[in-house]
């Protein structure tokens, strides 16, 4: 169903597991009566029984439309919701599949309403973790769903990371210690968790938050204060002309609205957590040839548990290389799965979702390989109009399709930014149009138009 961000149904699919049998509630060994990916009613709102069956096929369609209907409405009541990015939403609606449609402002869920209400991204790992049900059997488990949950948010998140603690949590083993419901890398992690924080940011080692407890925004009479000065001194170093007199005037504003339209950004003029992480950054260098990555030691596929490790990581980046849109996490989850049998295709080869030799080579080559430079359209002579039979291709209802929209989604892959190239304008072709337009100093509109197509090359 429209709307239902991808990344939500996998992290689902991921912690709830798939039975095609009803089977009783593992807590209450009675009700509810659970079938397929956790449901607990069929379509028409019938609780299930003992002895009800599924195929795999209904059990999708199922936790689909539950999703959509009882799960993700819901959380359009969140601030800013239809803002939030599918990485985002779907962090969100696995948080939600599990604890609750209605848990956004709800008694005990206090945290996680106020971060997400206010936006406070650098705080979203740390507010996650607590709904983990500390000092019972099942605390390790919902420990790794929220950093999984953390994790996927982040991957869409600019300017903010999952802890370095979190990171090595996910990717790591589990060794158990007698007498404890956590393993040893469960225990270090909490021991080094960053943790809430108002007004600032949180603790432990996520990216430094904004400075101050506060917004800094044009008010009457003009907002002043040392954390105004530190915004100024970003923006001078971005390039700004602006007096960095700590006052929160019409050029400070002006200079934010610019800043914000340069790195695509909503250019409201507010400074708030993601805008200061965005003047934190310093302009990257070109990036060295990346260095081959090492032979295949074993076949990578999809497996209970997840494949895990580097090798599985260098093929994430790969596909991402590739343009296909996928998080580079170190674990062979459904996504990666997923990820790779559109490879297969794209190149002819057996779309098995299974990373053998023969793909594992192809995936070098997208890796030594780099992208090519796009190659500039013959000059056209001054009188010459735009030919009549190519379009201008924007965001629409319904969808934009056909191959001069996927030569456009091939040429933003090349350039670096992930797209999948499927010939169909959607809302994730519409983010890397503006992307690339925001790269190149272009009008970040979302249109591919003259302009954007001669710097495509296309």
């Amino acid at each position: 169903m429209a709307g239902v961000p991808t990344p939500g149904l996998d992290l689902i699919k991921t912690f709830e597991g798939l039975s095609l049998q009803a089977y009783p509630d593992p807590k209450t060994g009675n009700l509810p009566i659970t079938i397929g990916w956790g449901s607990t009613r069929d379509r028409n709102g019938r609780p299930f029984q003992l002895g009800d069956r599924i195929t795999r096929q209904e059990a999708d369609d199922l936790l689909l439309a539950q999703a959509a209907n009882d799960y993700l409405a819901p959380q359009r009541n969140i601030p800013g919701w239809n803002n939030l990015n599918e990485n985002q939403q779907g962090a969100i609606l696995s948080f939600a599949y599990n604890l609750g449609a209605r848990f956004y402002g709800a008694r005990g869920f206090e945290t996680i309403s106020r971060v997400l209400r206010n936006q406070e991204w650098h705080n979203i790992e740390a507010a996650l973790i607590l709904y983990r049900n500390p000092g019972t059997n099942v605390e390790e488990g919902l420990l790794r769903r929220r950093l999984s949950e953390a994790n996927v948010f982040l991957a869409g998140t600019p300017g903010v990371a999952l802890s370095t603690a979190g990171q090595r949590y996910l990717a790591g083993g589990r060794t158990p210690v007698p007498g404890s419901n956590l393993s040893r890398e469960a225990q270090t992690y909490l021991a080094n968790r960053p943790t809430v924080v108002t007004g600032g940011g949180s603790t432990g080692n996520s990216t430094p938050p904004a400075p101050g407890s506060r917004l800094l925004r044009l008010t009457n009479p003009l907002t002043s204060g040392e954390d105004v000065r530190q915004v100024q001194q970003a923006l001078v170093r971005w390039g700004a002309s602006i007096t960095t007199d700590g006052l929160f005037g019409p050029a400070t504003r002006q200079a934010v609205e610019q800043f914000q339209r340069s790195q695509n950004l909503v250019a409201d003029g507010i400074v708030g957590p993601q805008t200061w992480a965005f003047l934190q950054r310093t302009p990257t260098p070109p990036t060295p040839p990346t260095p081959p990555p090492p032979p295949l030691n074993r076949l990578l596929s999809l497996t209970n548990p997840f494949t895990i490790g580097d090798d599985v990581r260098t093929a994430q980046r790969a596909l991402a290389q590739a343009g296909i849109a996928v998080v580079s996490d170190g674990i062979f989850g459904p996504a990666t799965d997923r990820a790779v049998r559109q490879f297969q295709s794209s190149r002819g080869l057996v779309a098995d979702g299974i990373i053998g030799p023969q793909t594992w080579a192809r995936l070098q080559n997208q890796l030594s390989t780099p992208p090519p430079a796009p190659t500039p359209p013959p000059p056209t002579p001054p009188a010459q109009s735009t030919p009549t039979h190519i379009r201008v291709l924007r965001l629409a209802t319904p969808f934009t399709r056909g191959d001069d929209v996927r030569i456009v989604q091939q040429a933003i892959a090349r350039s670096g930014i992930p797209v999948v190239a499927d010939g169909v304008f959607g809302p994730a072709t519409d983010r890397a149009v503006r992307q690339f337009q925001a790269r190149r100093g272009l009008t970040v509109d979302g249109i591919v138009g003259s302009q954007t197509r001669r710097a495509l090359g296309v």
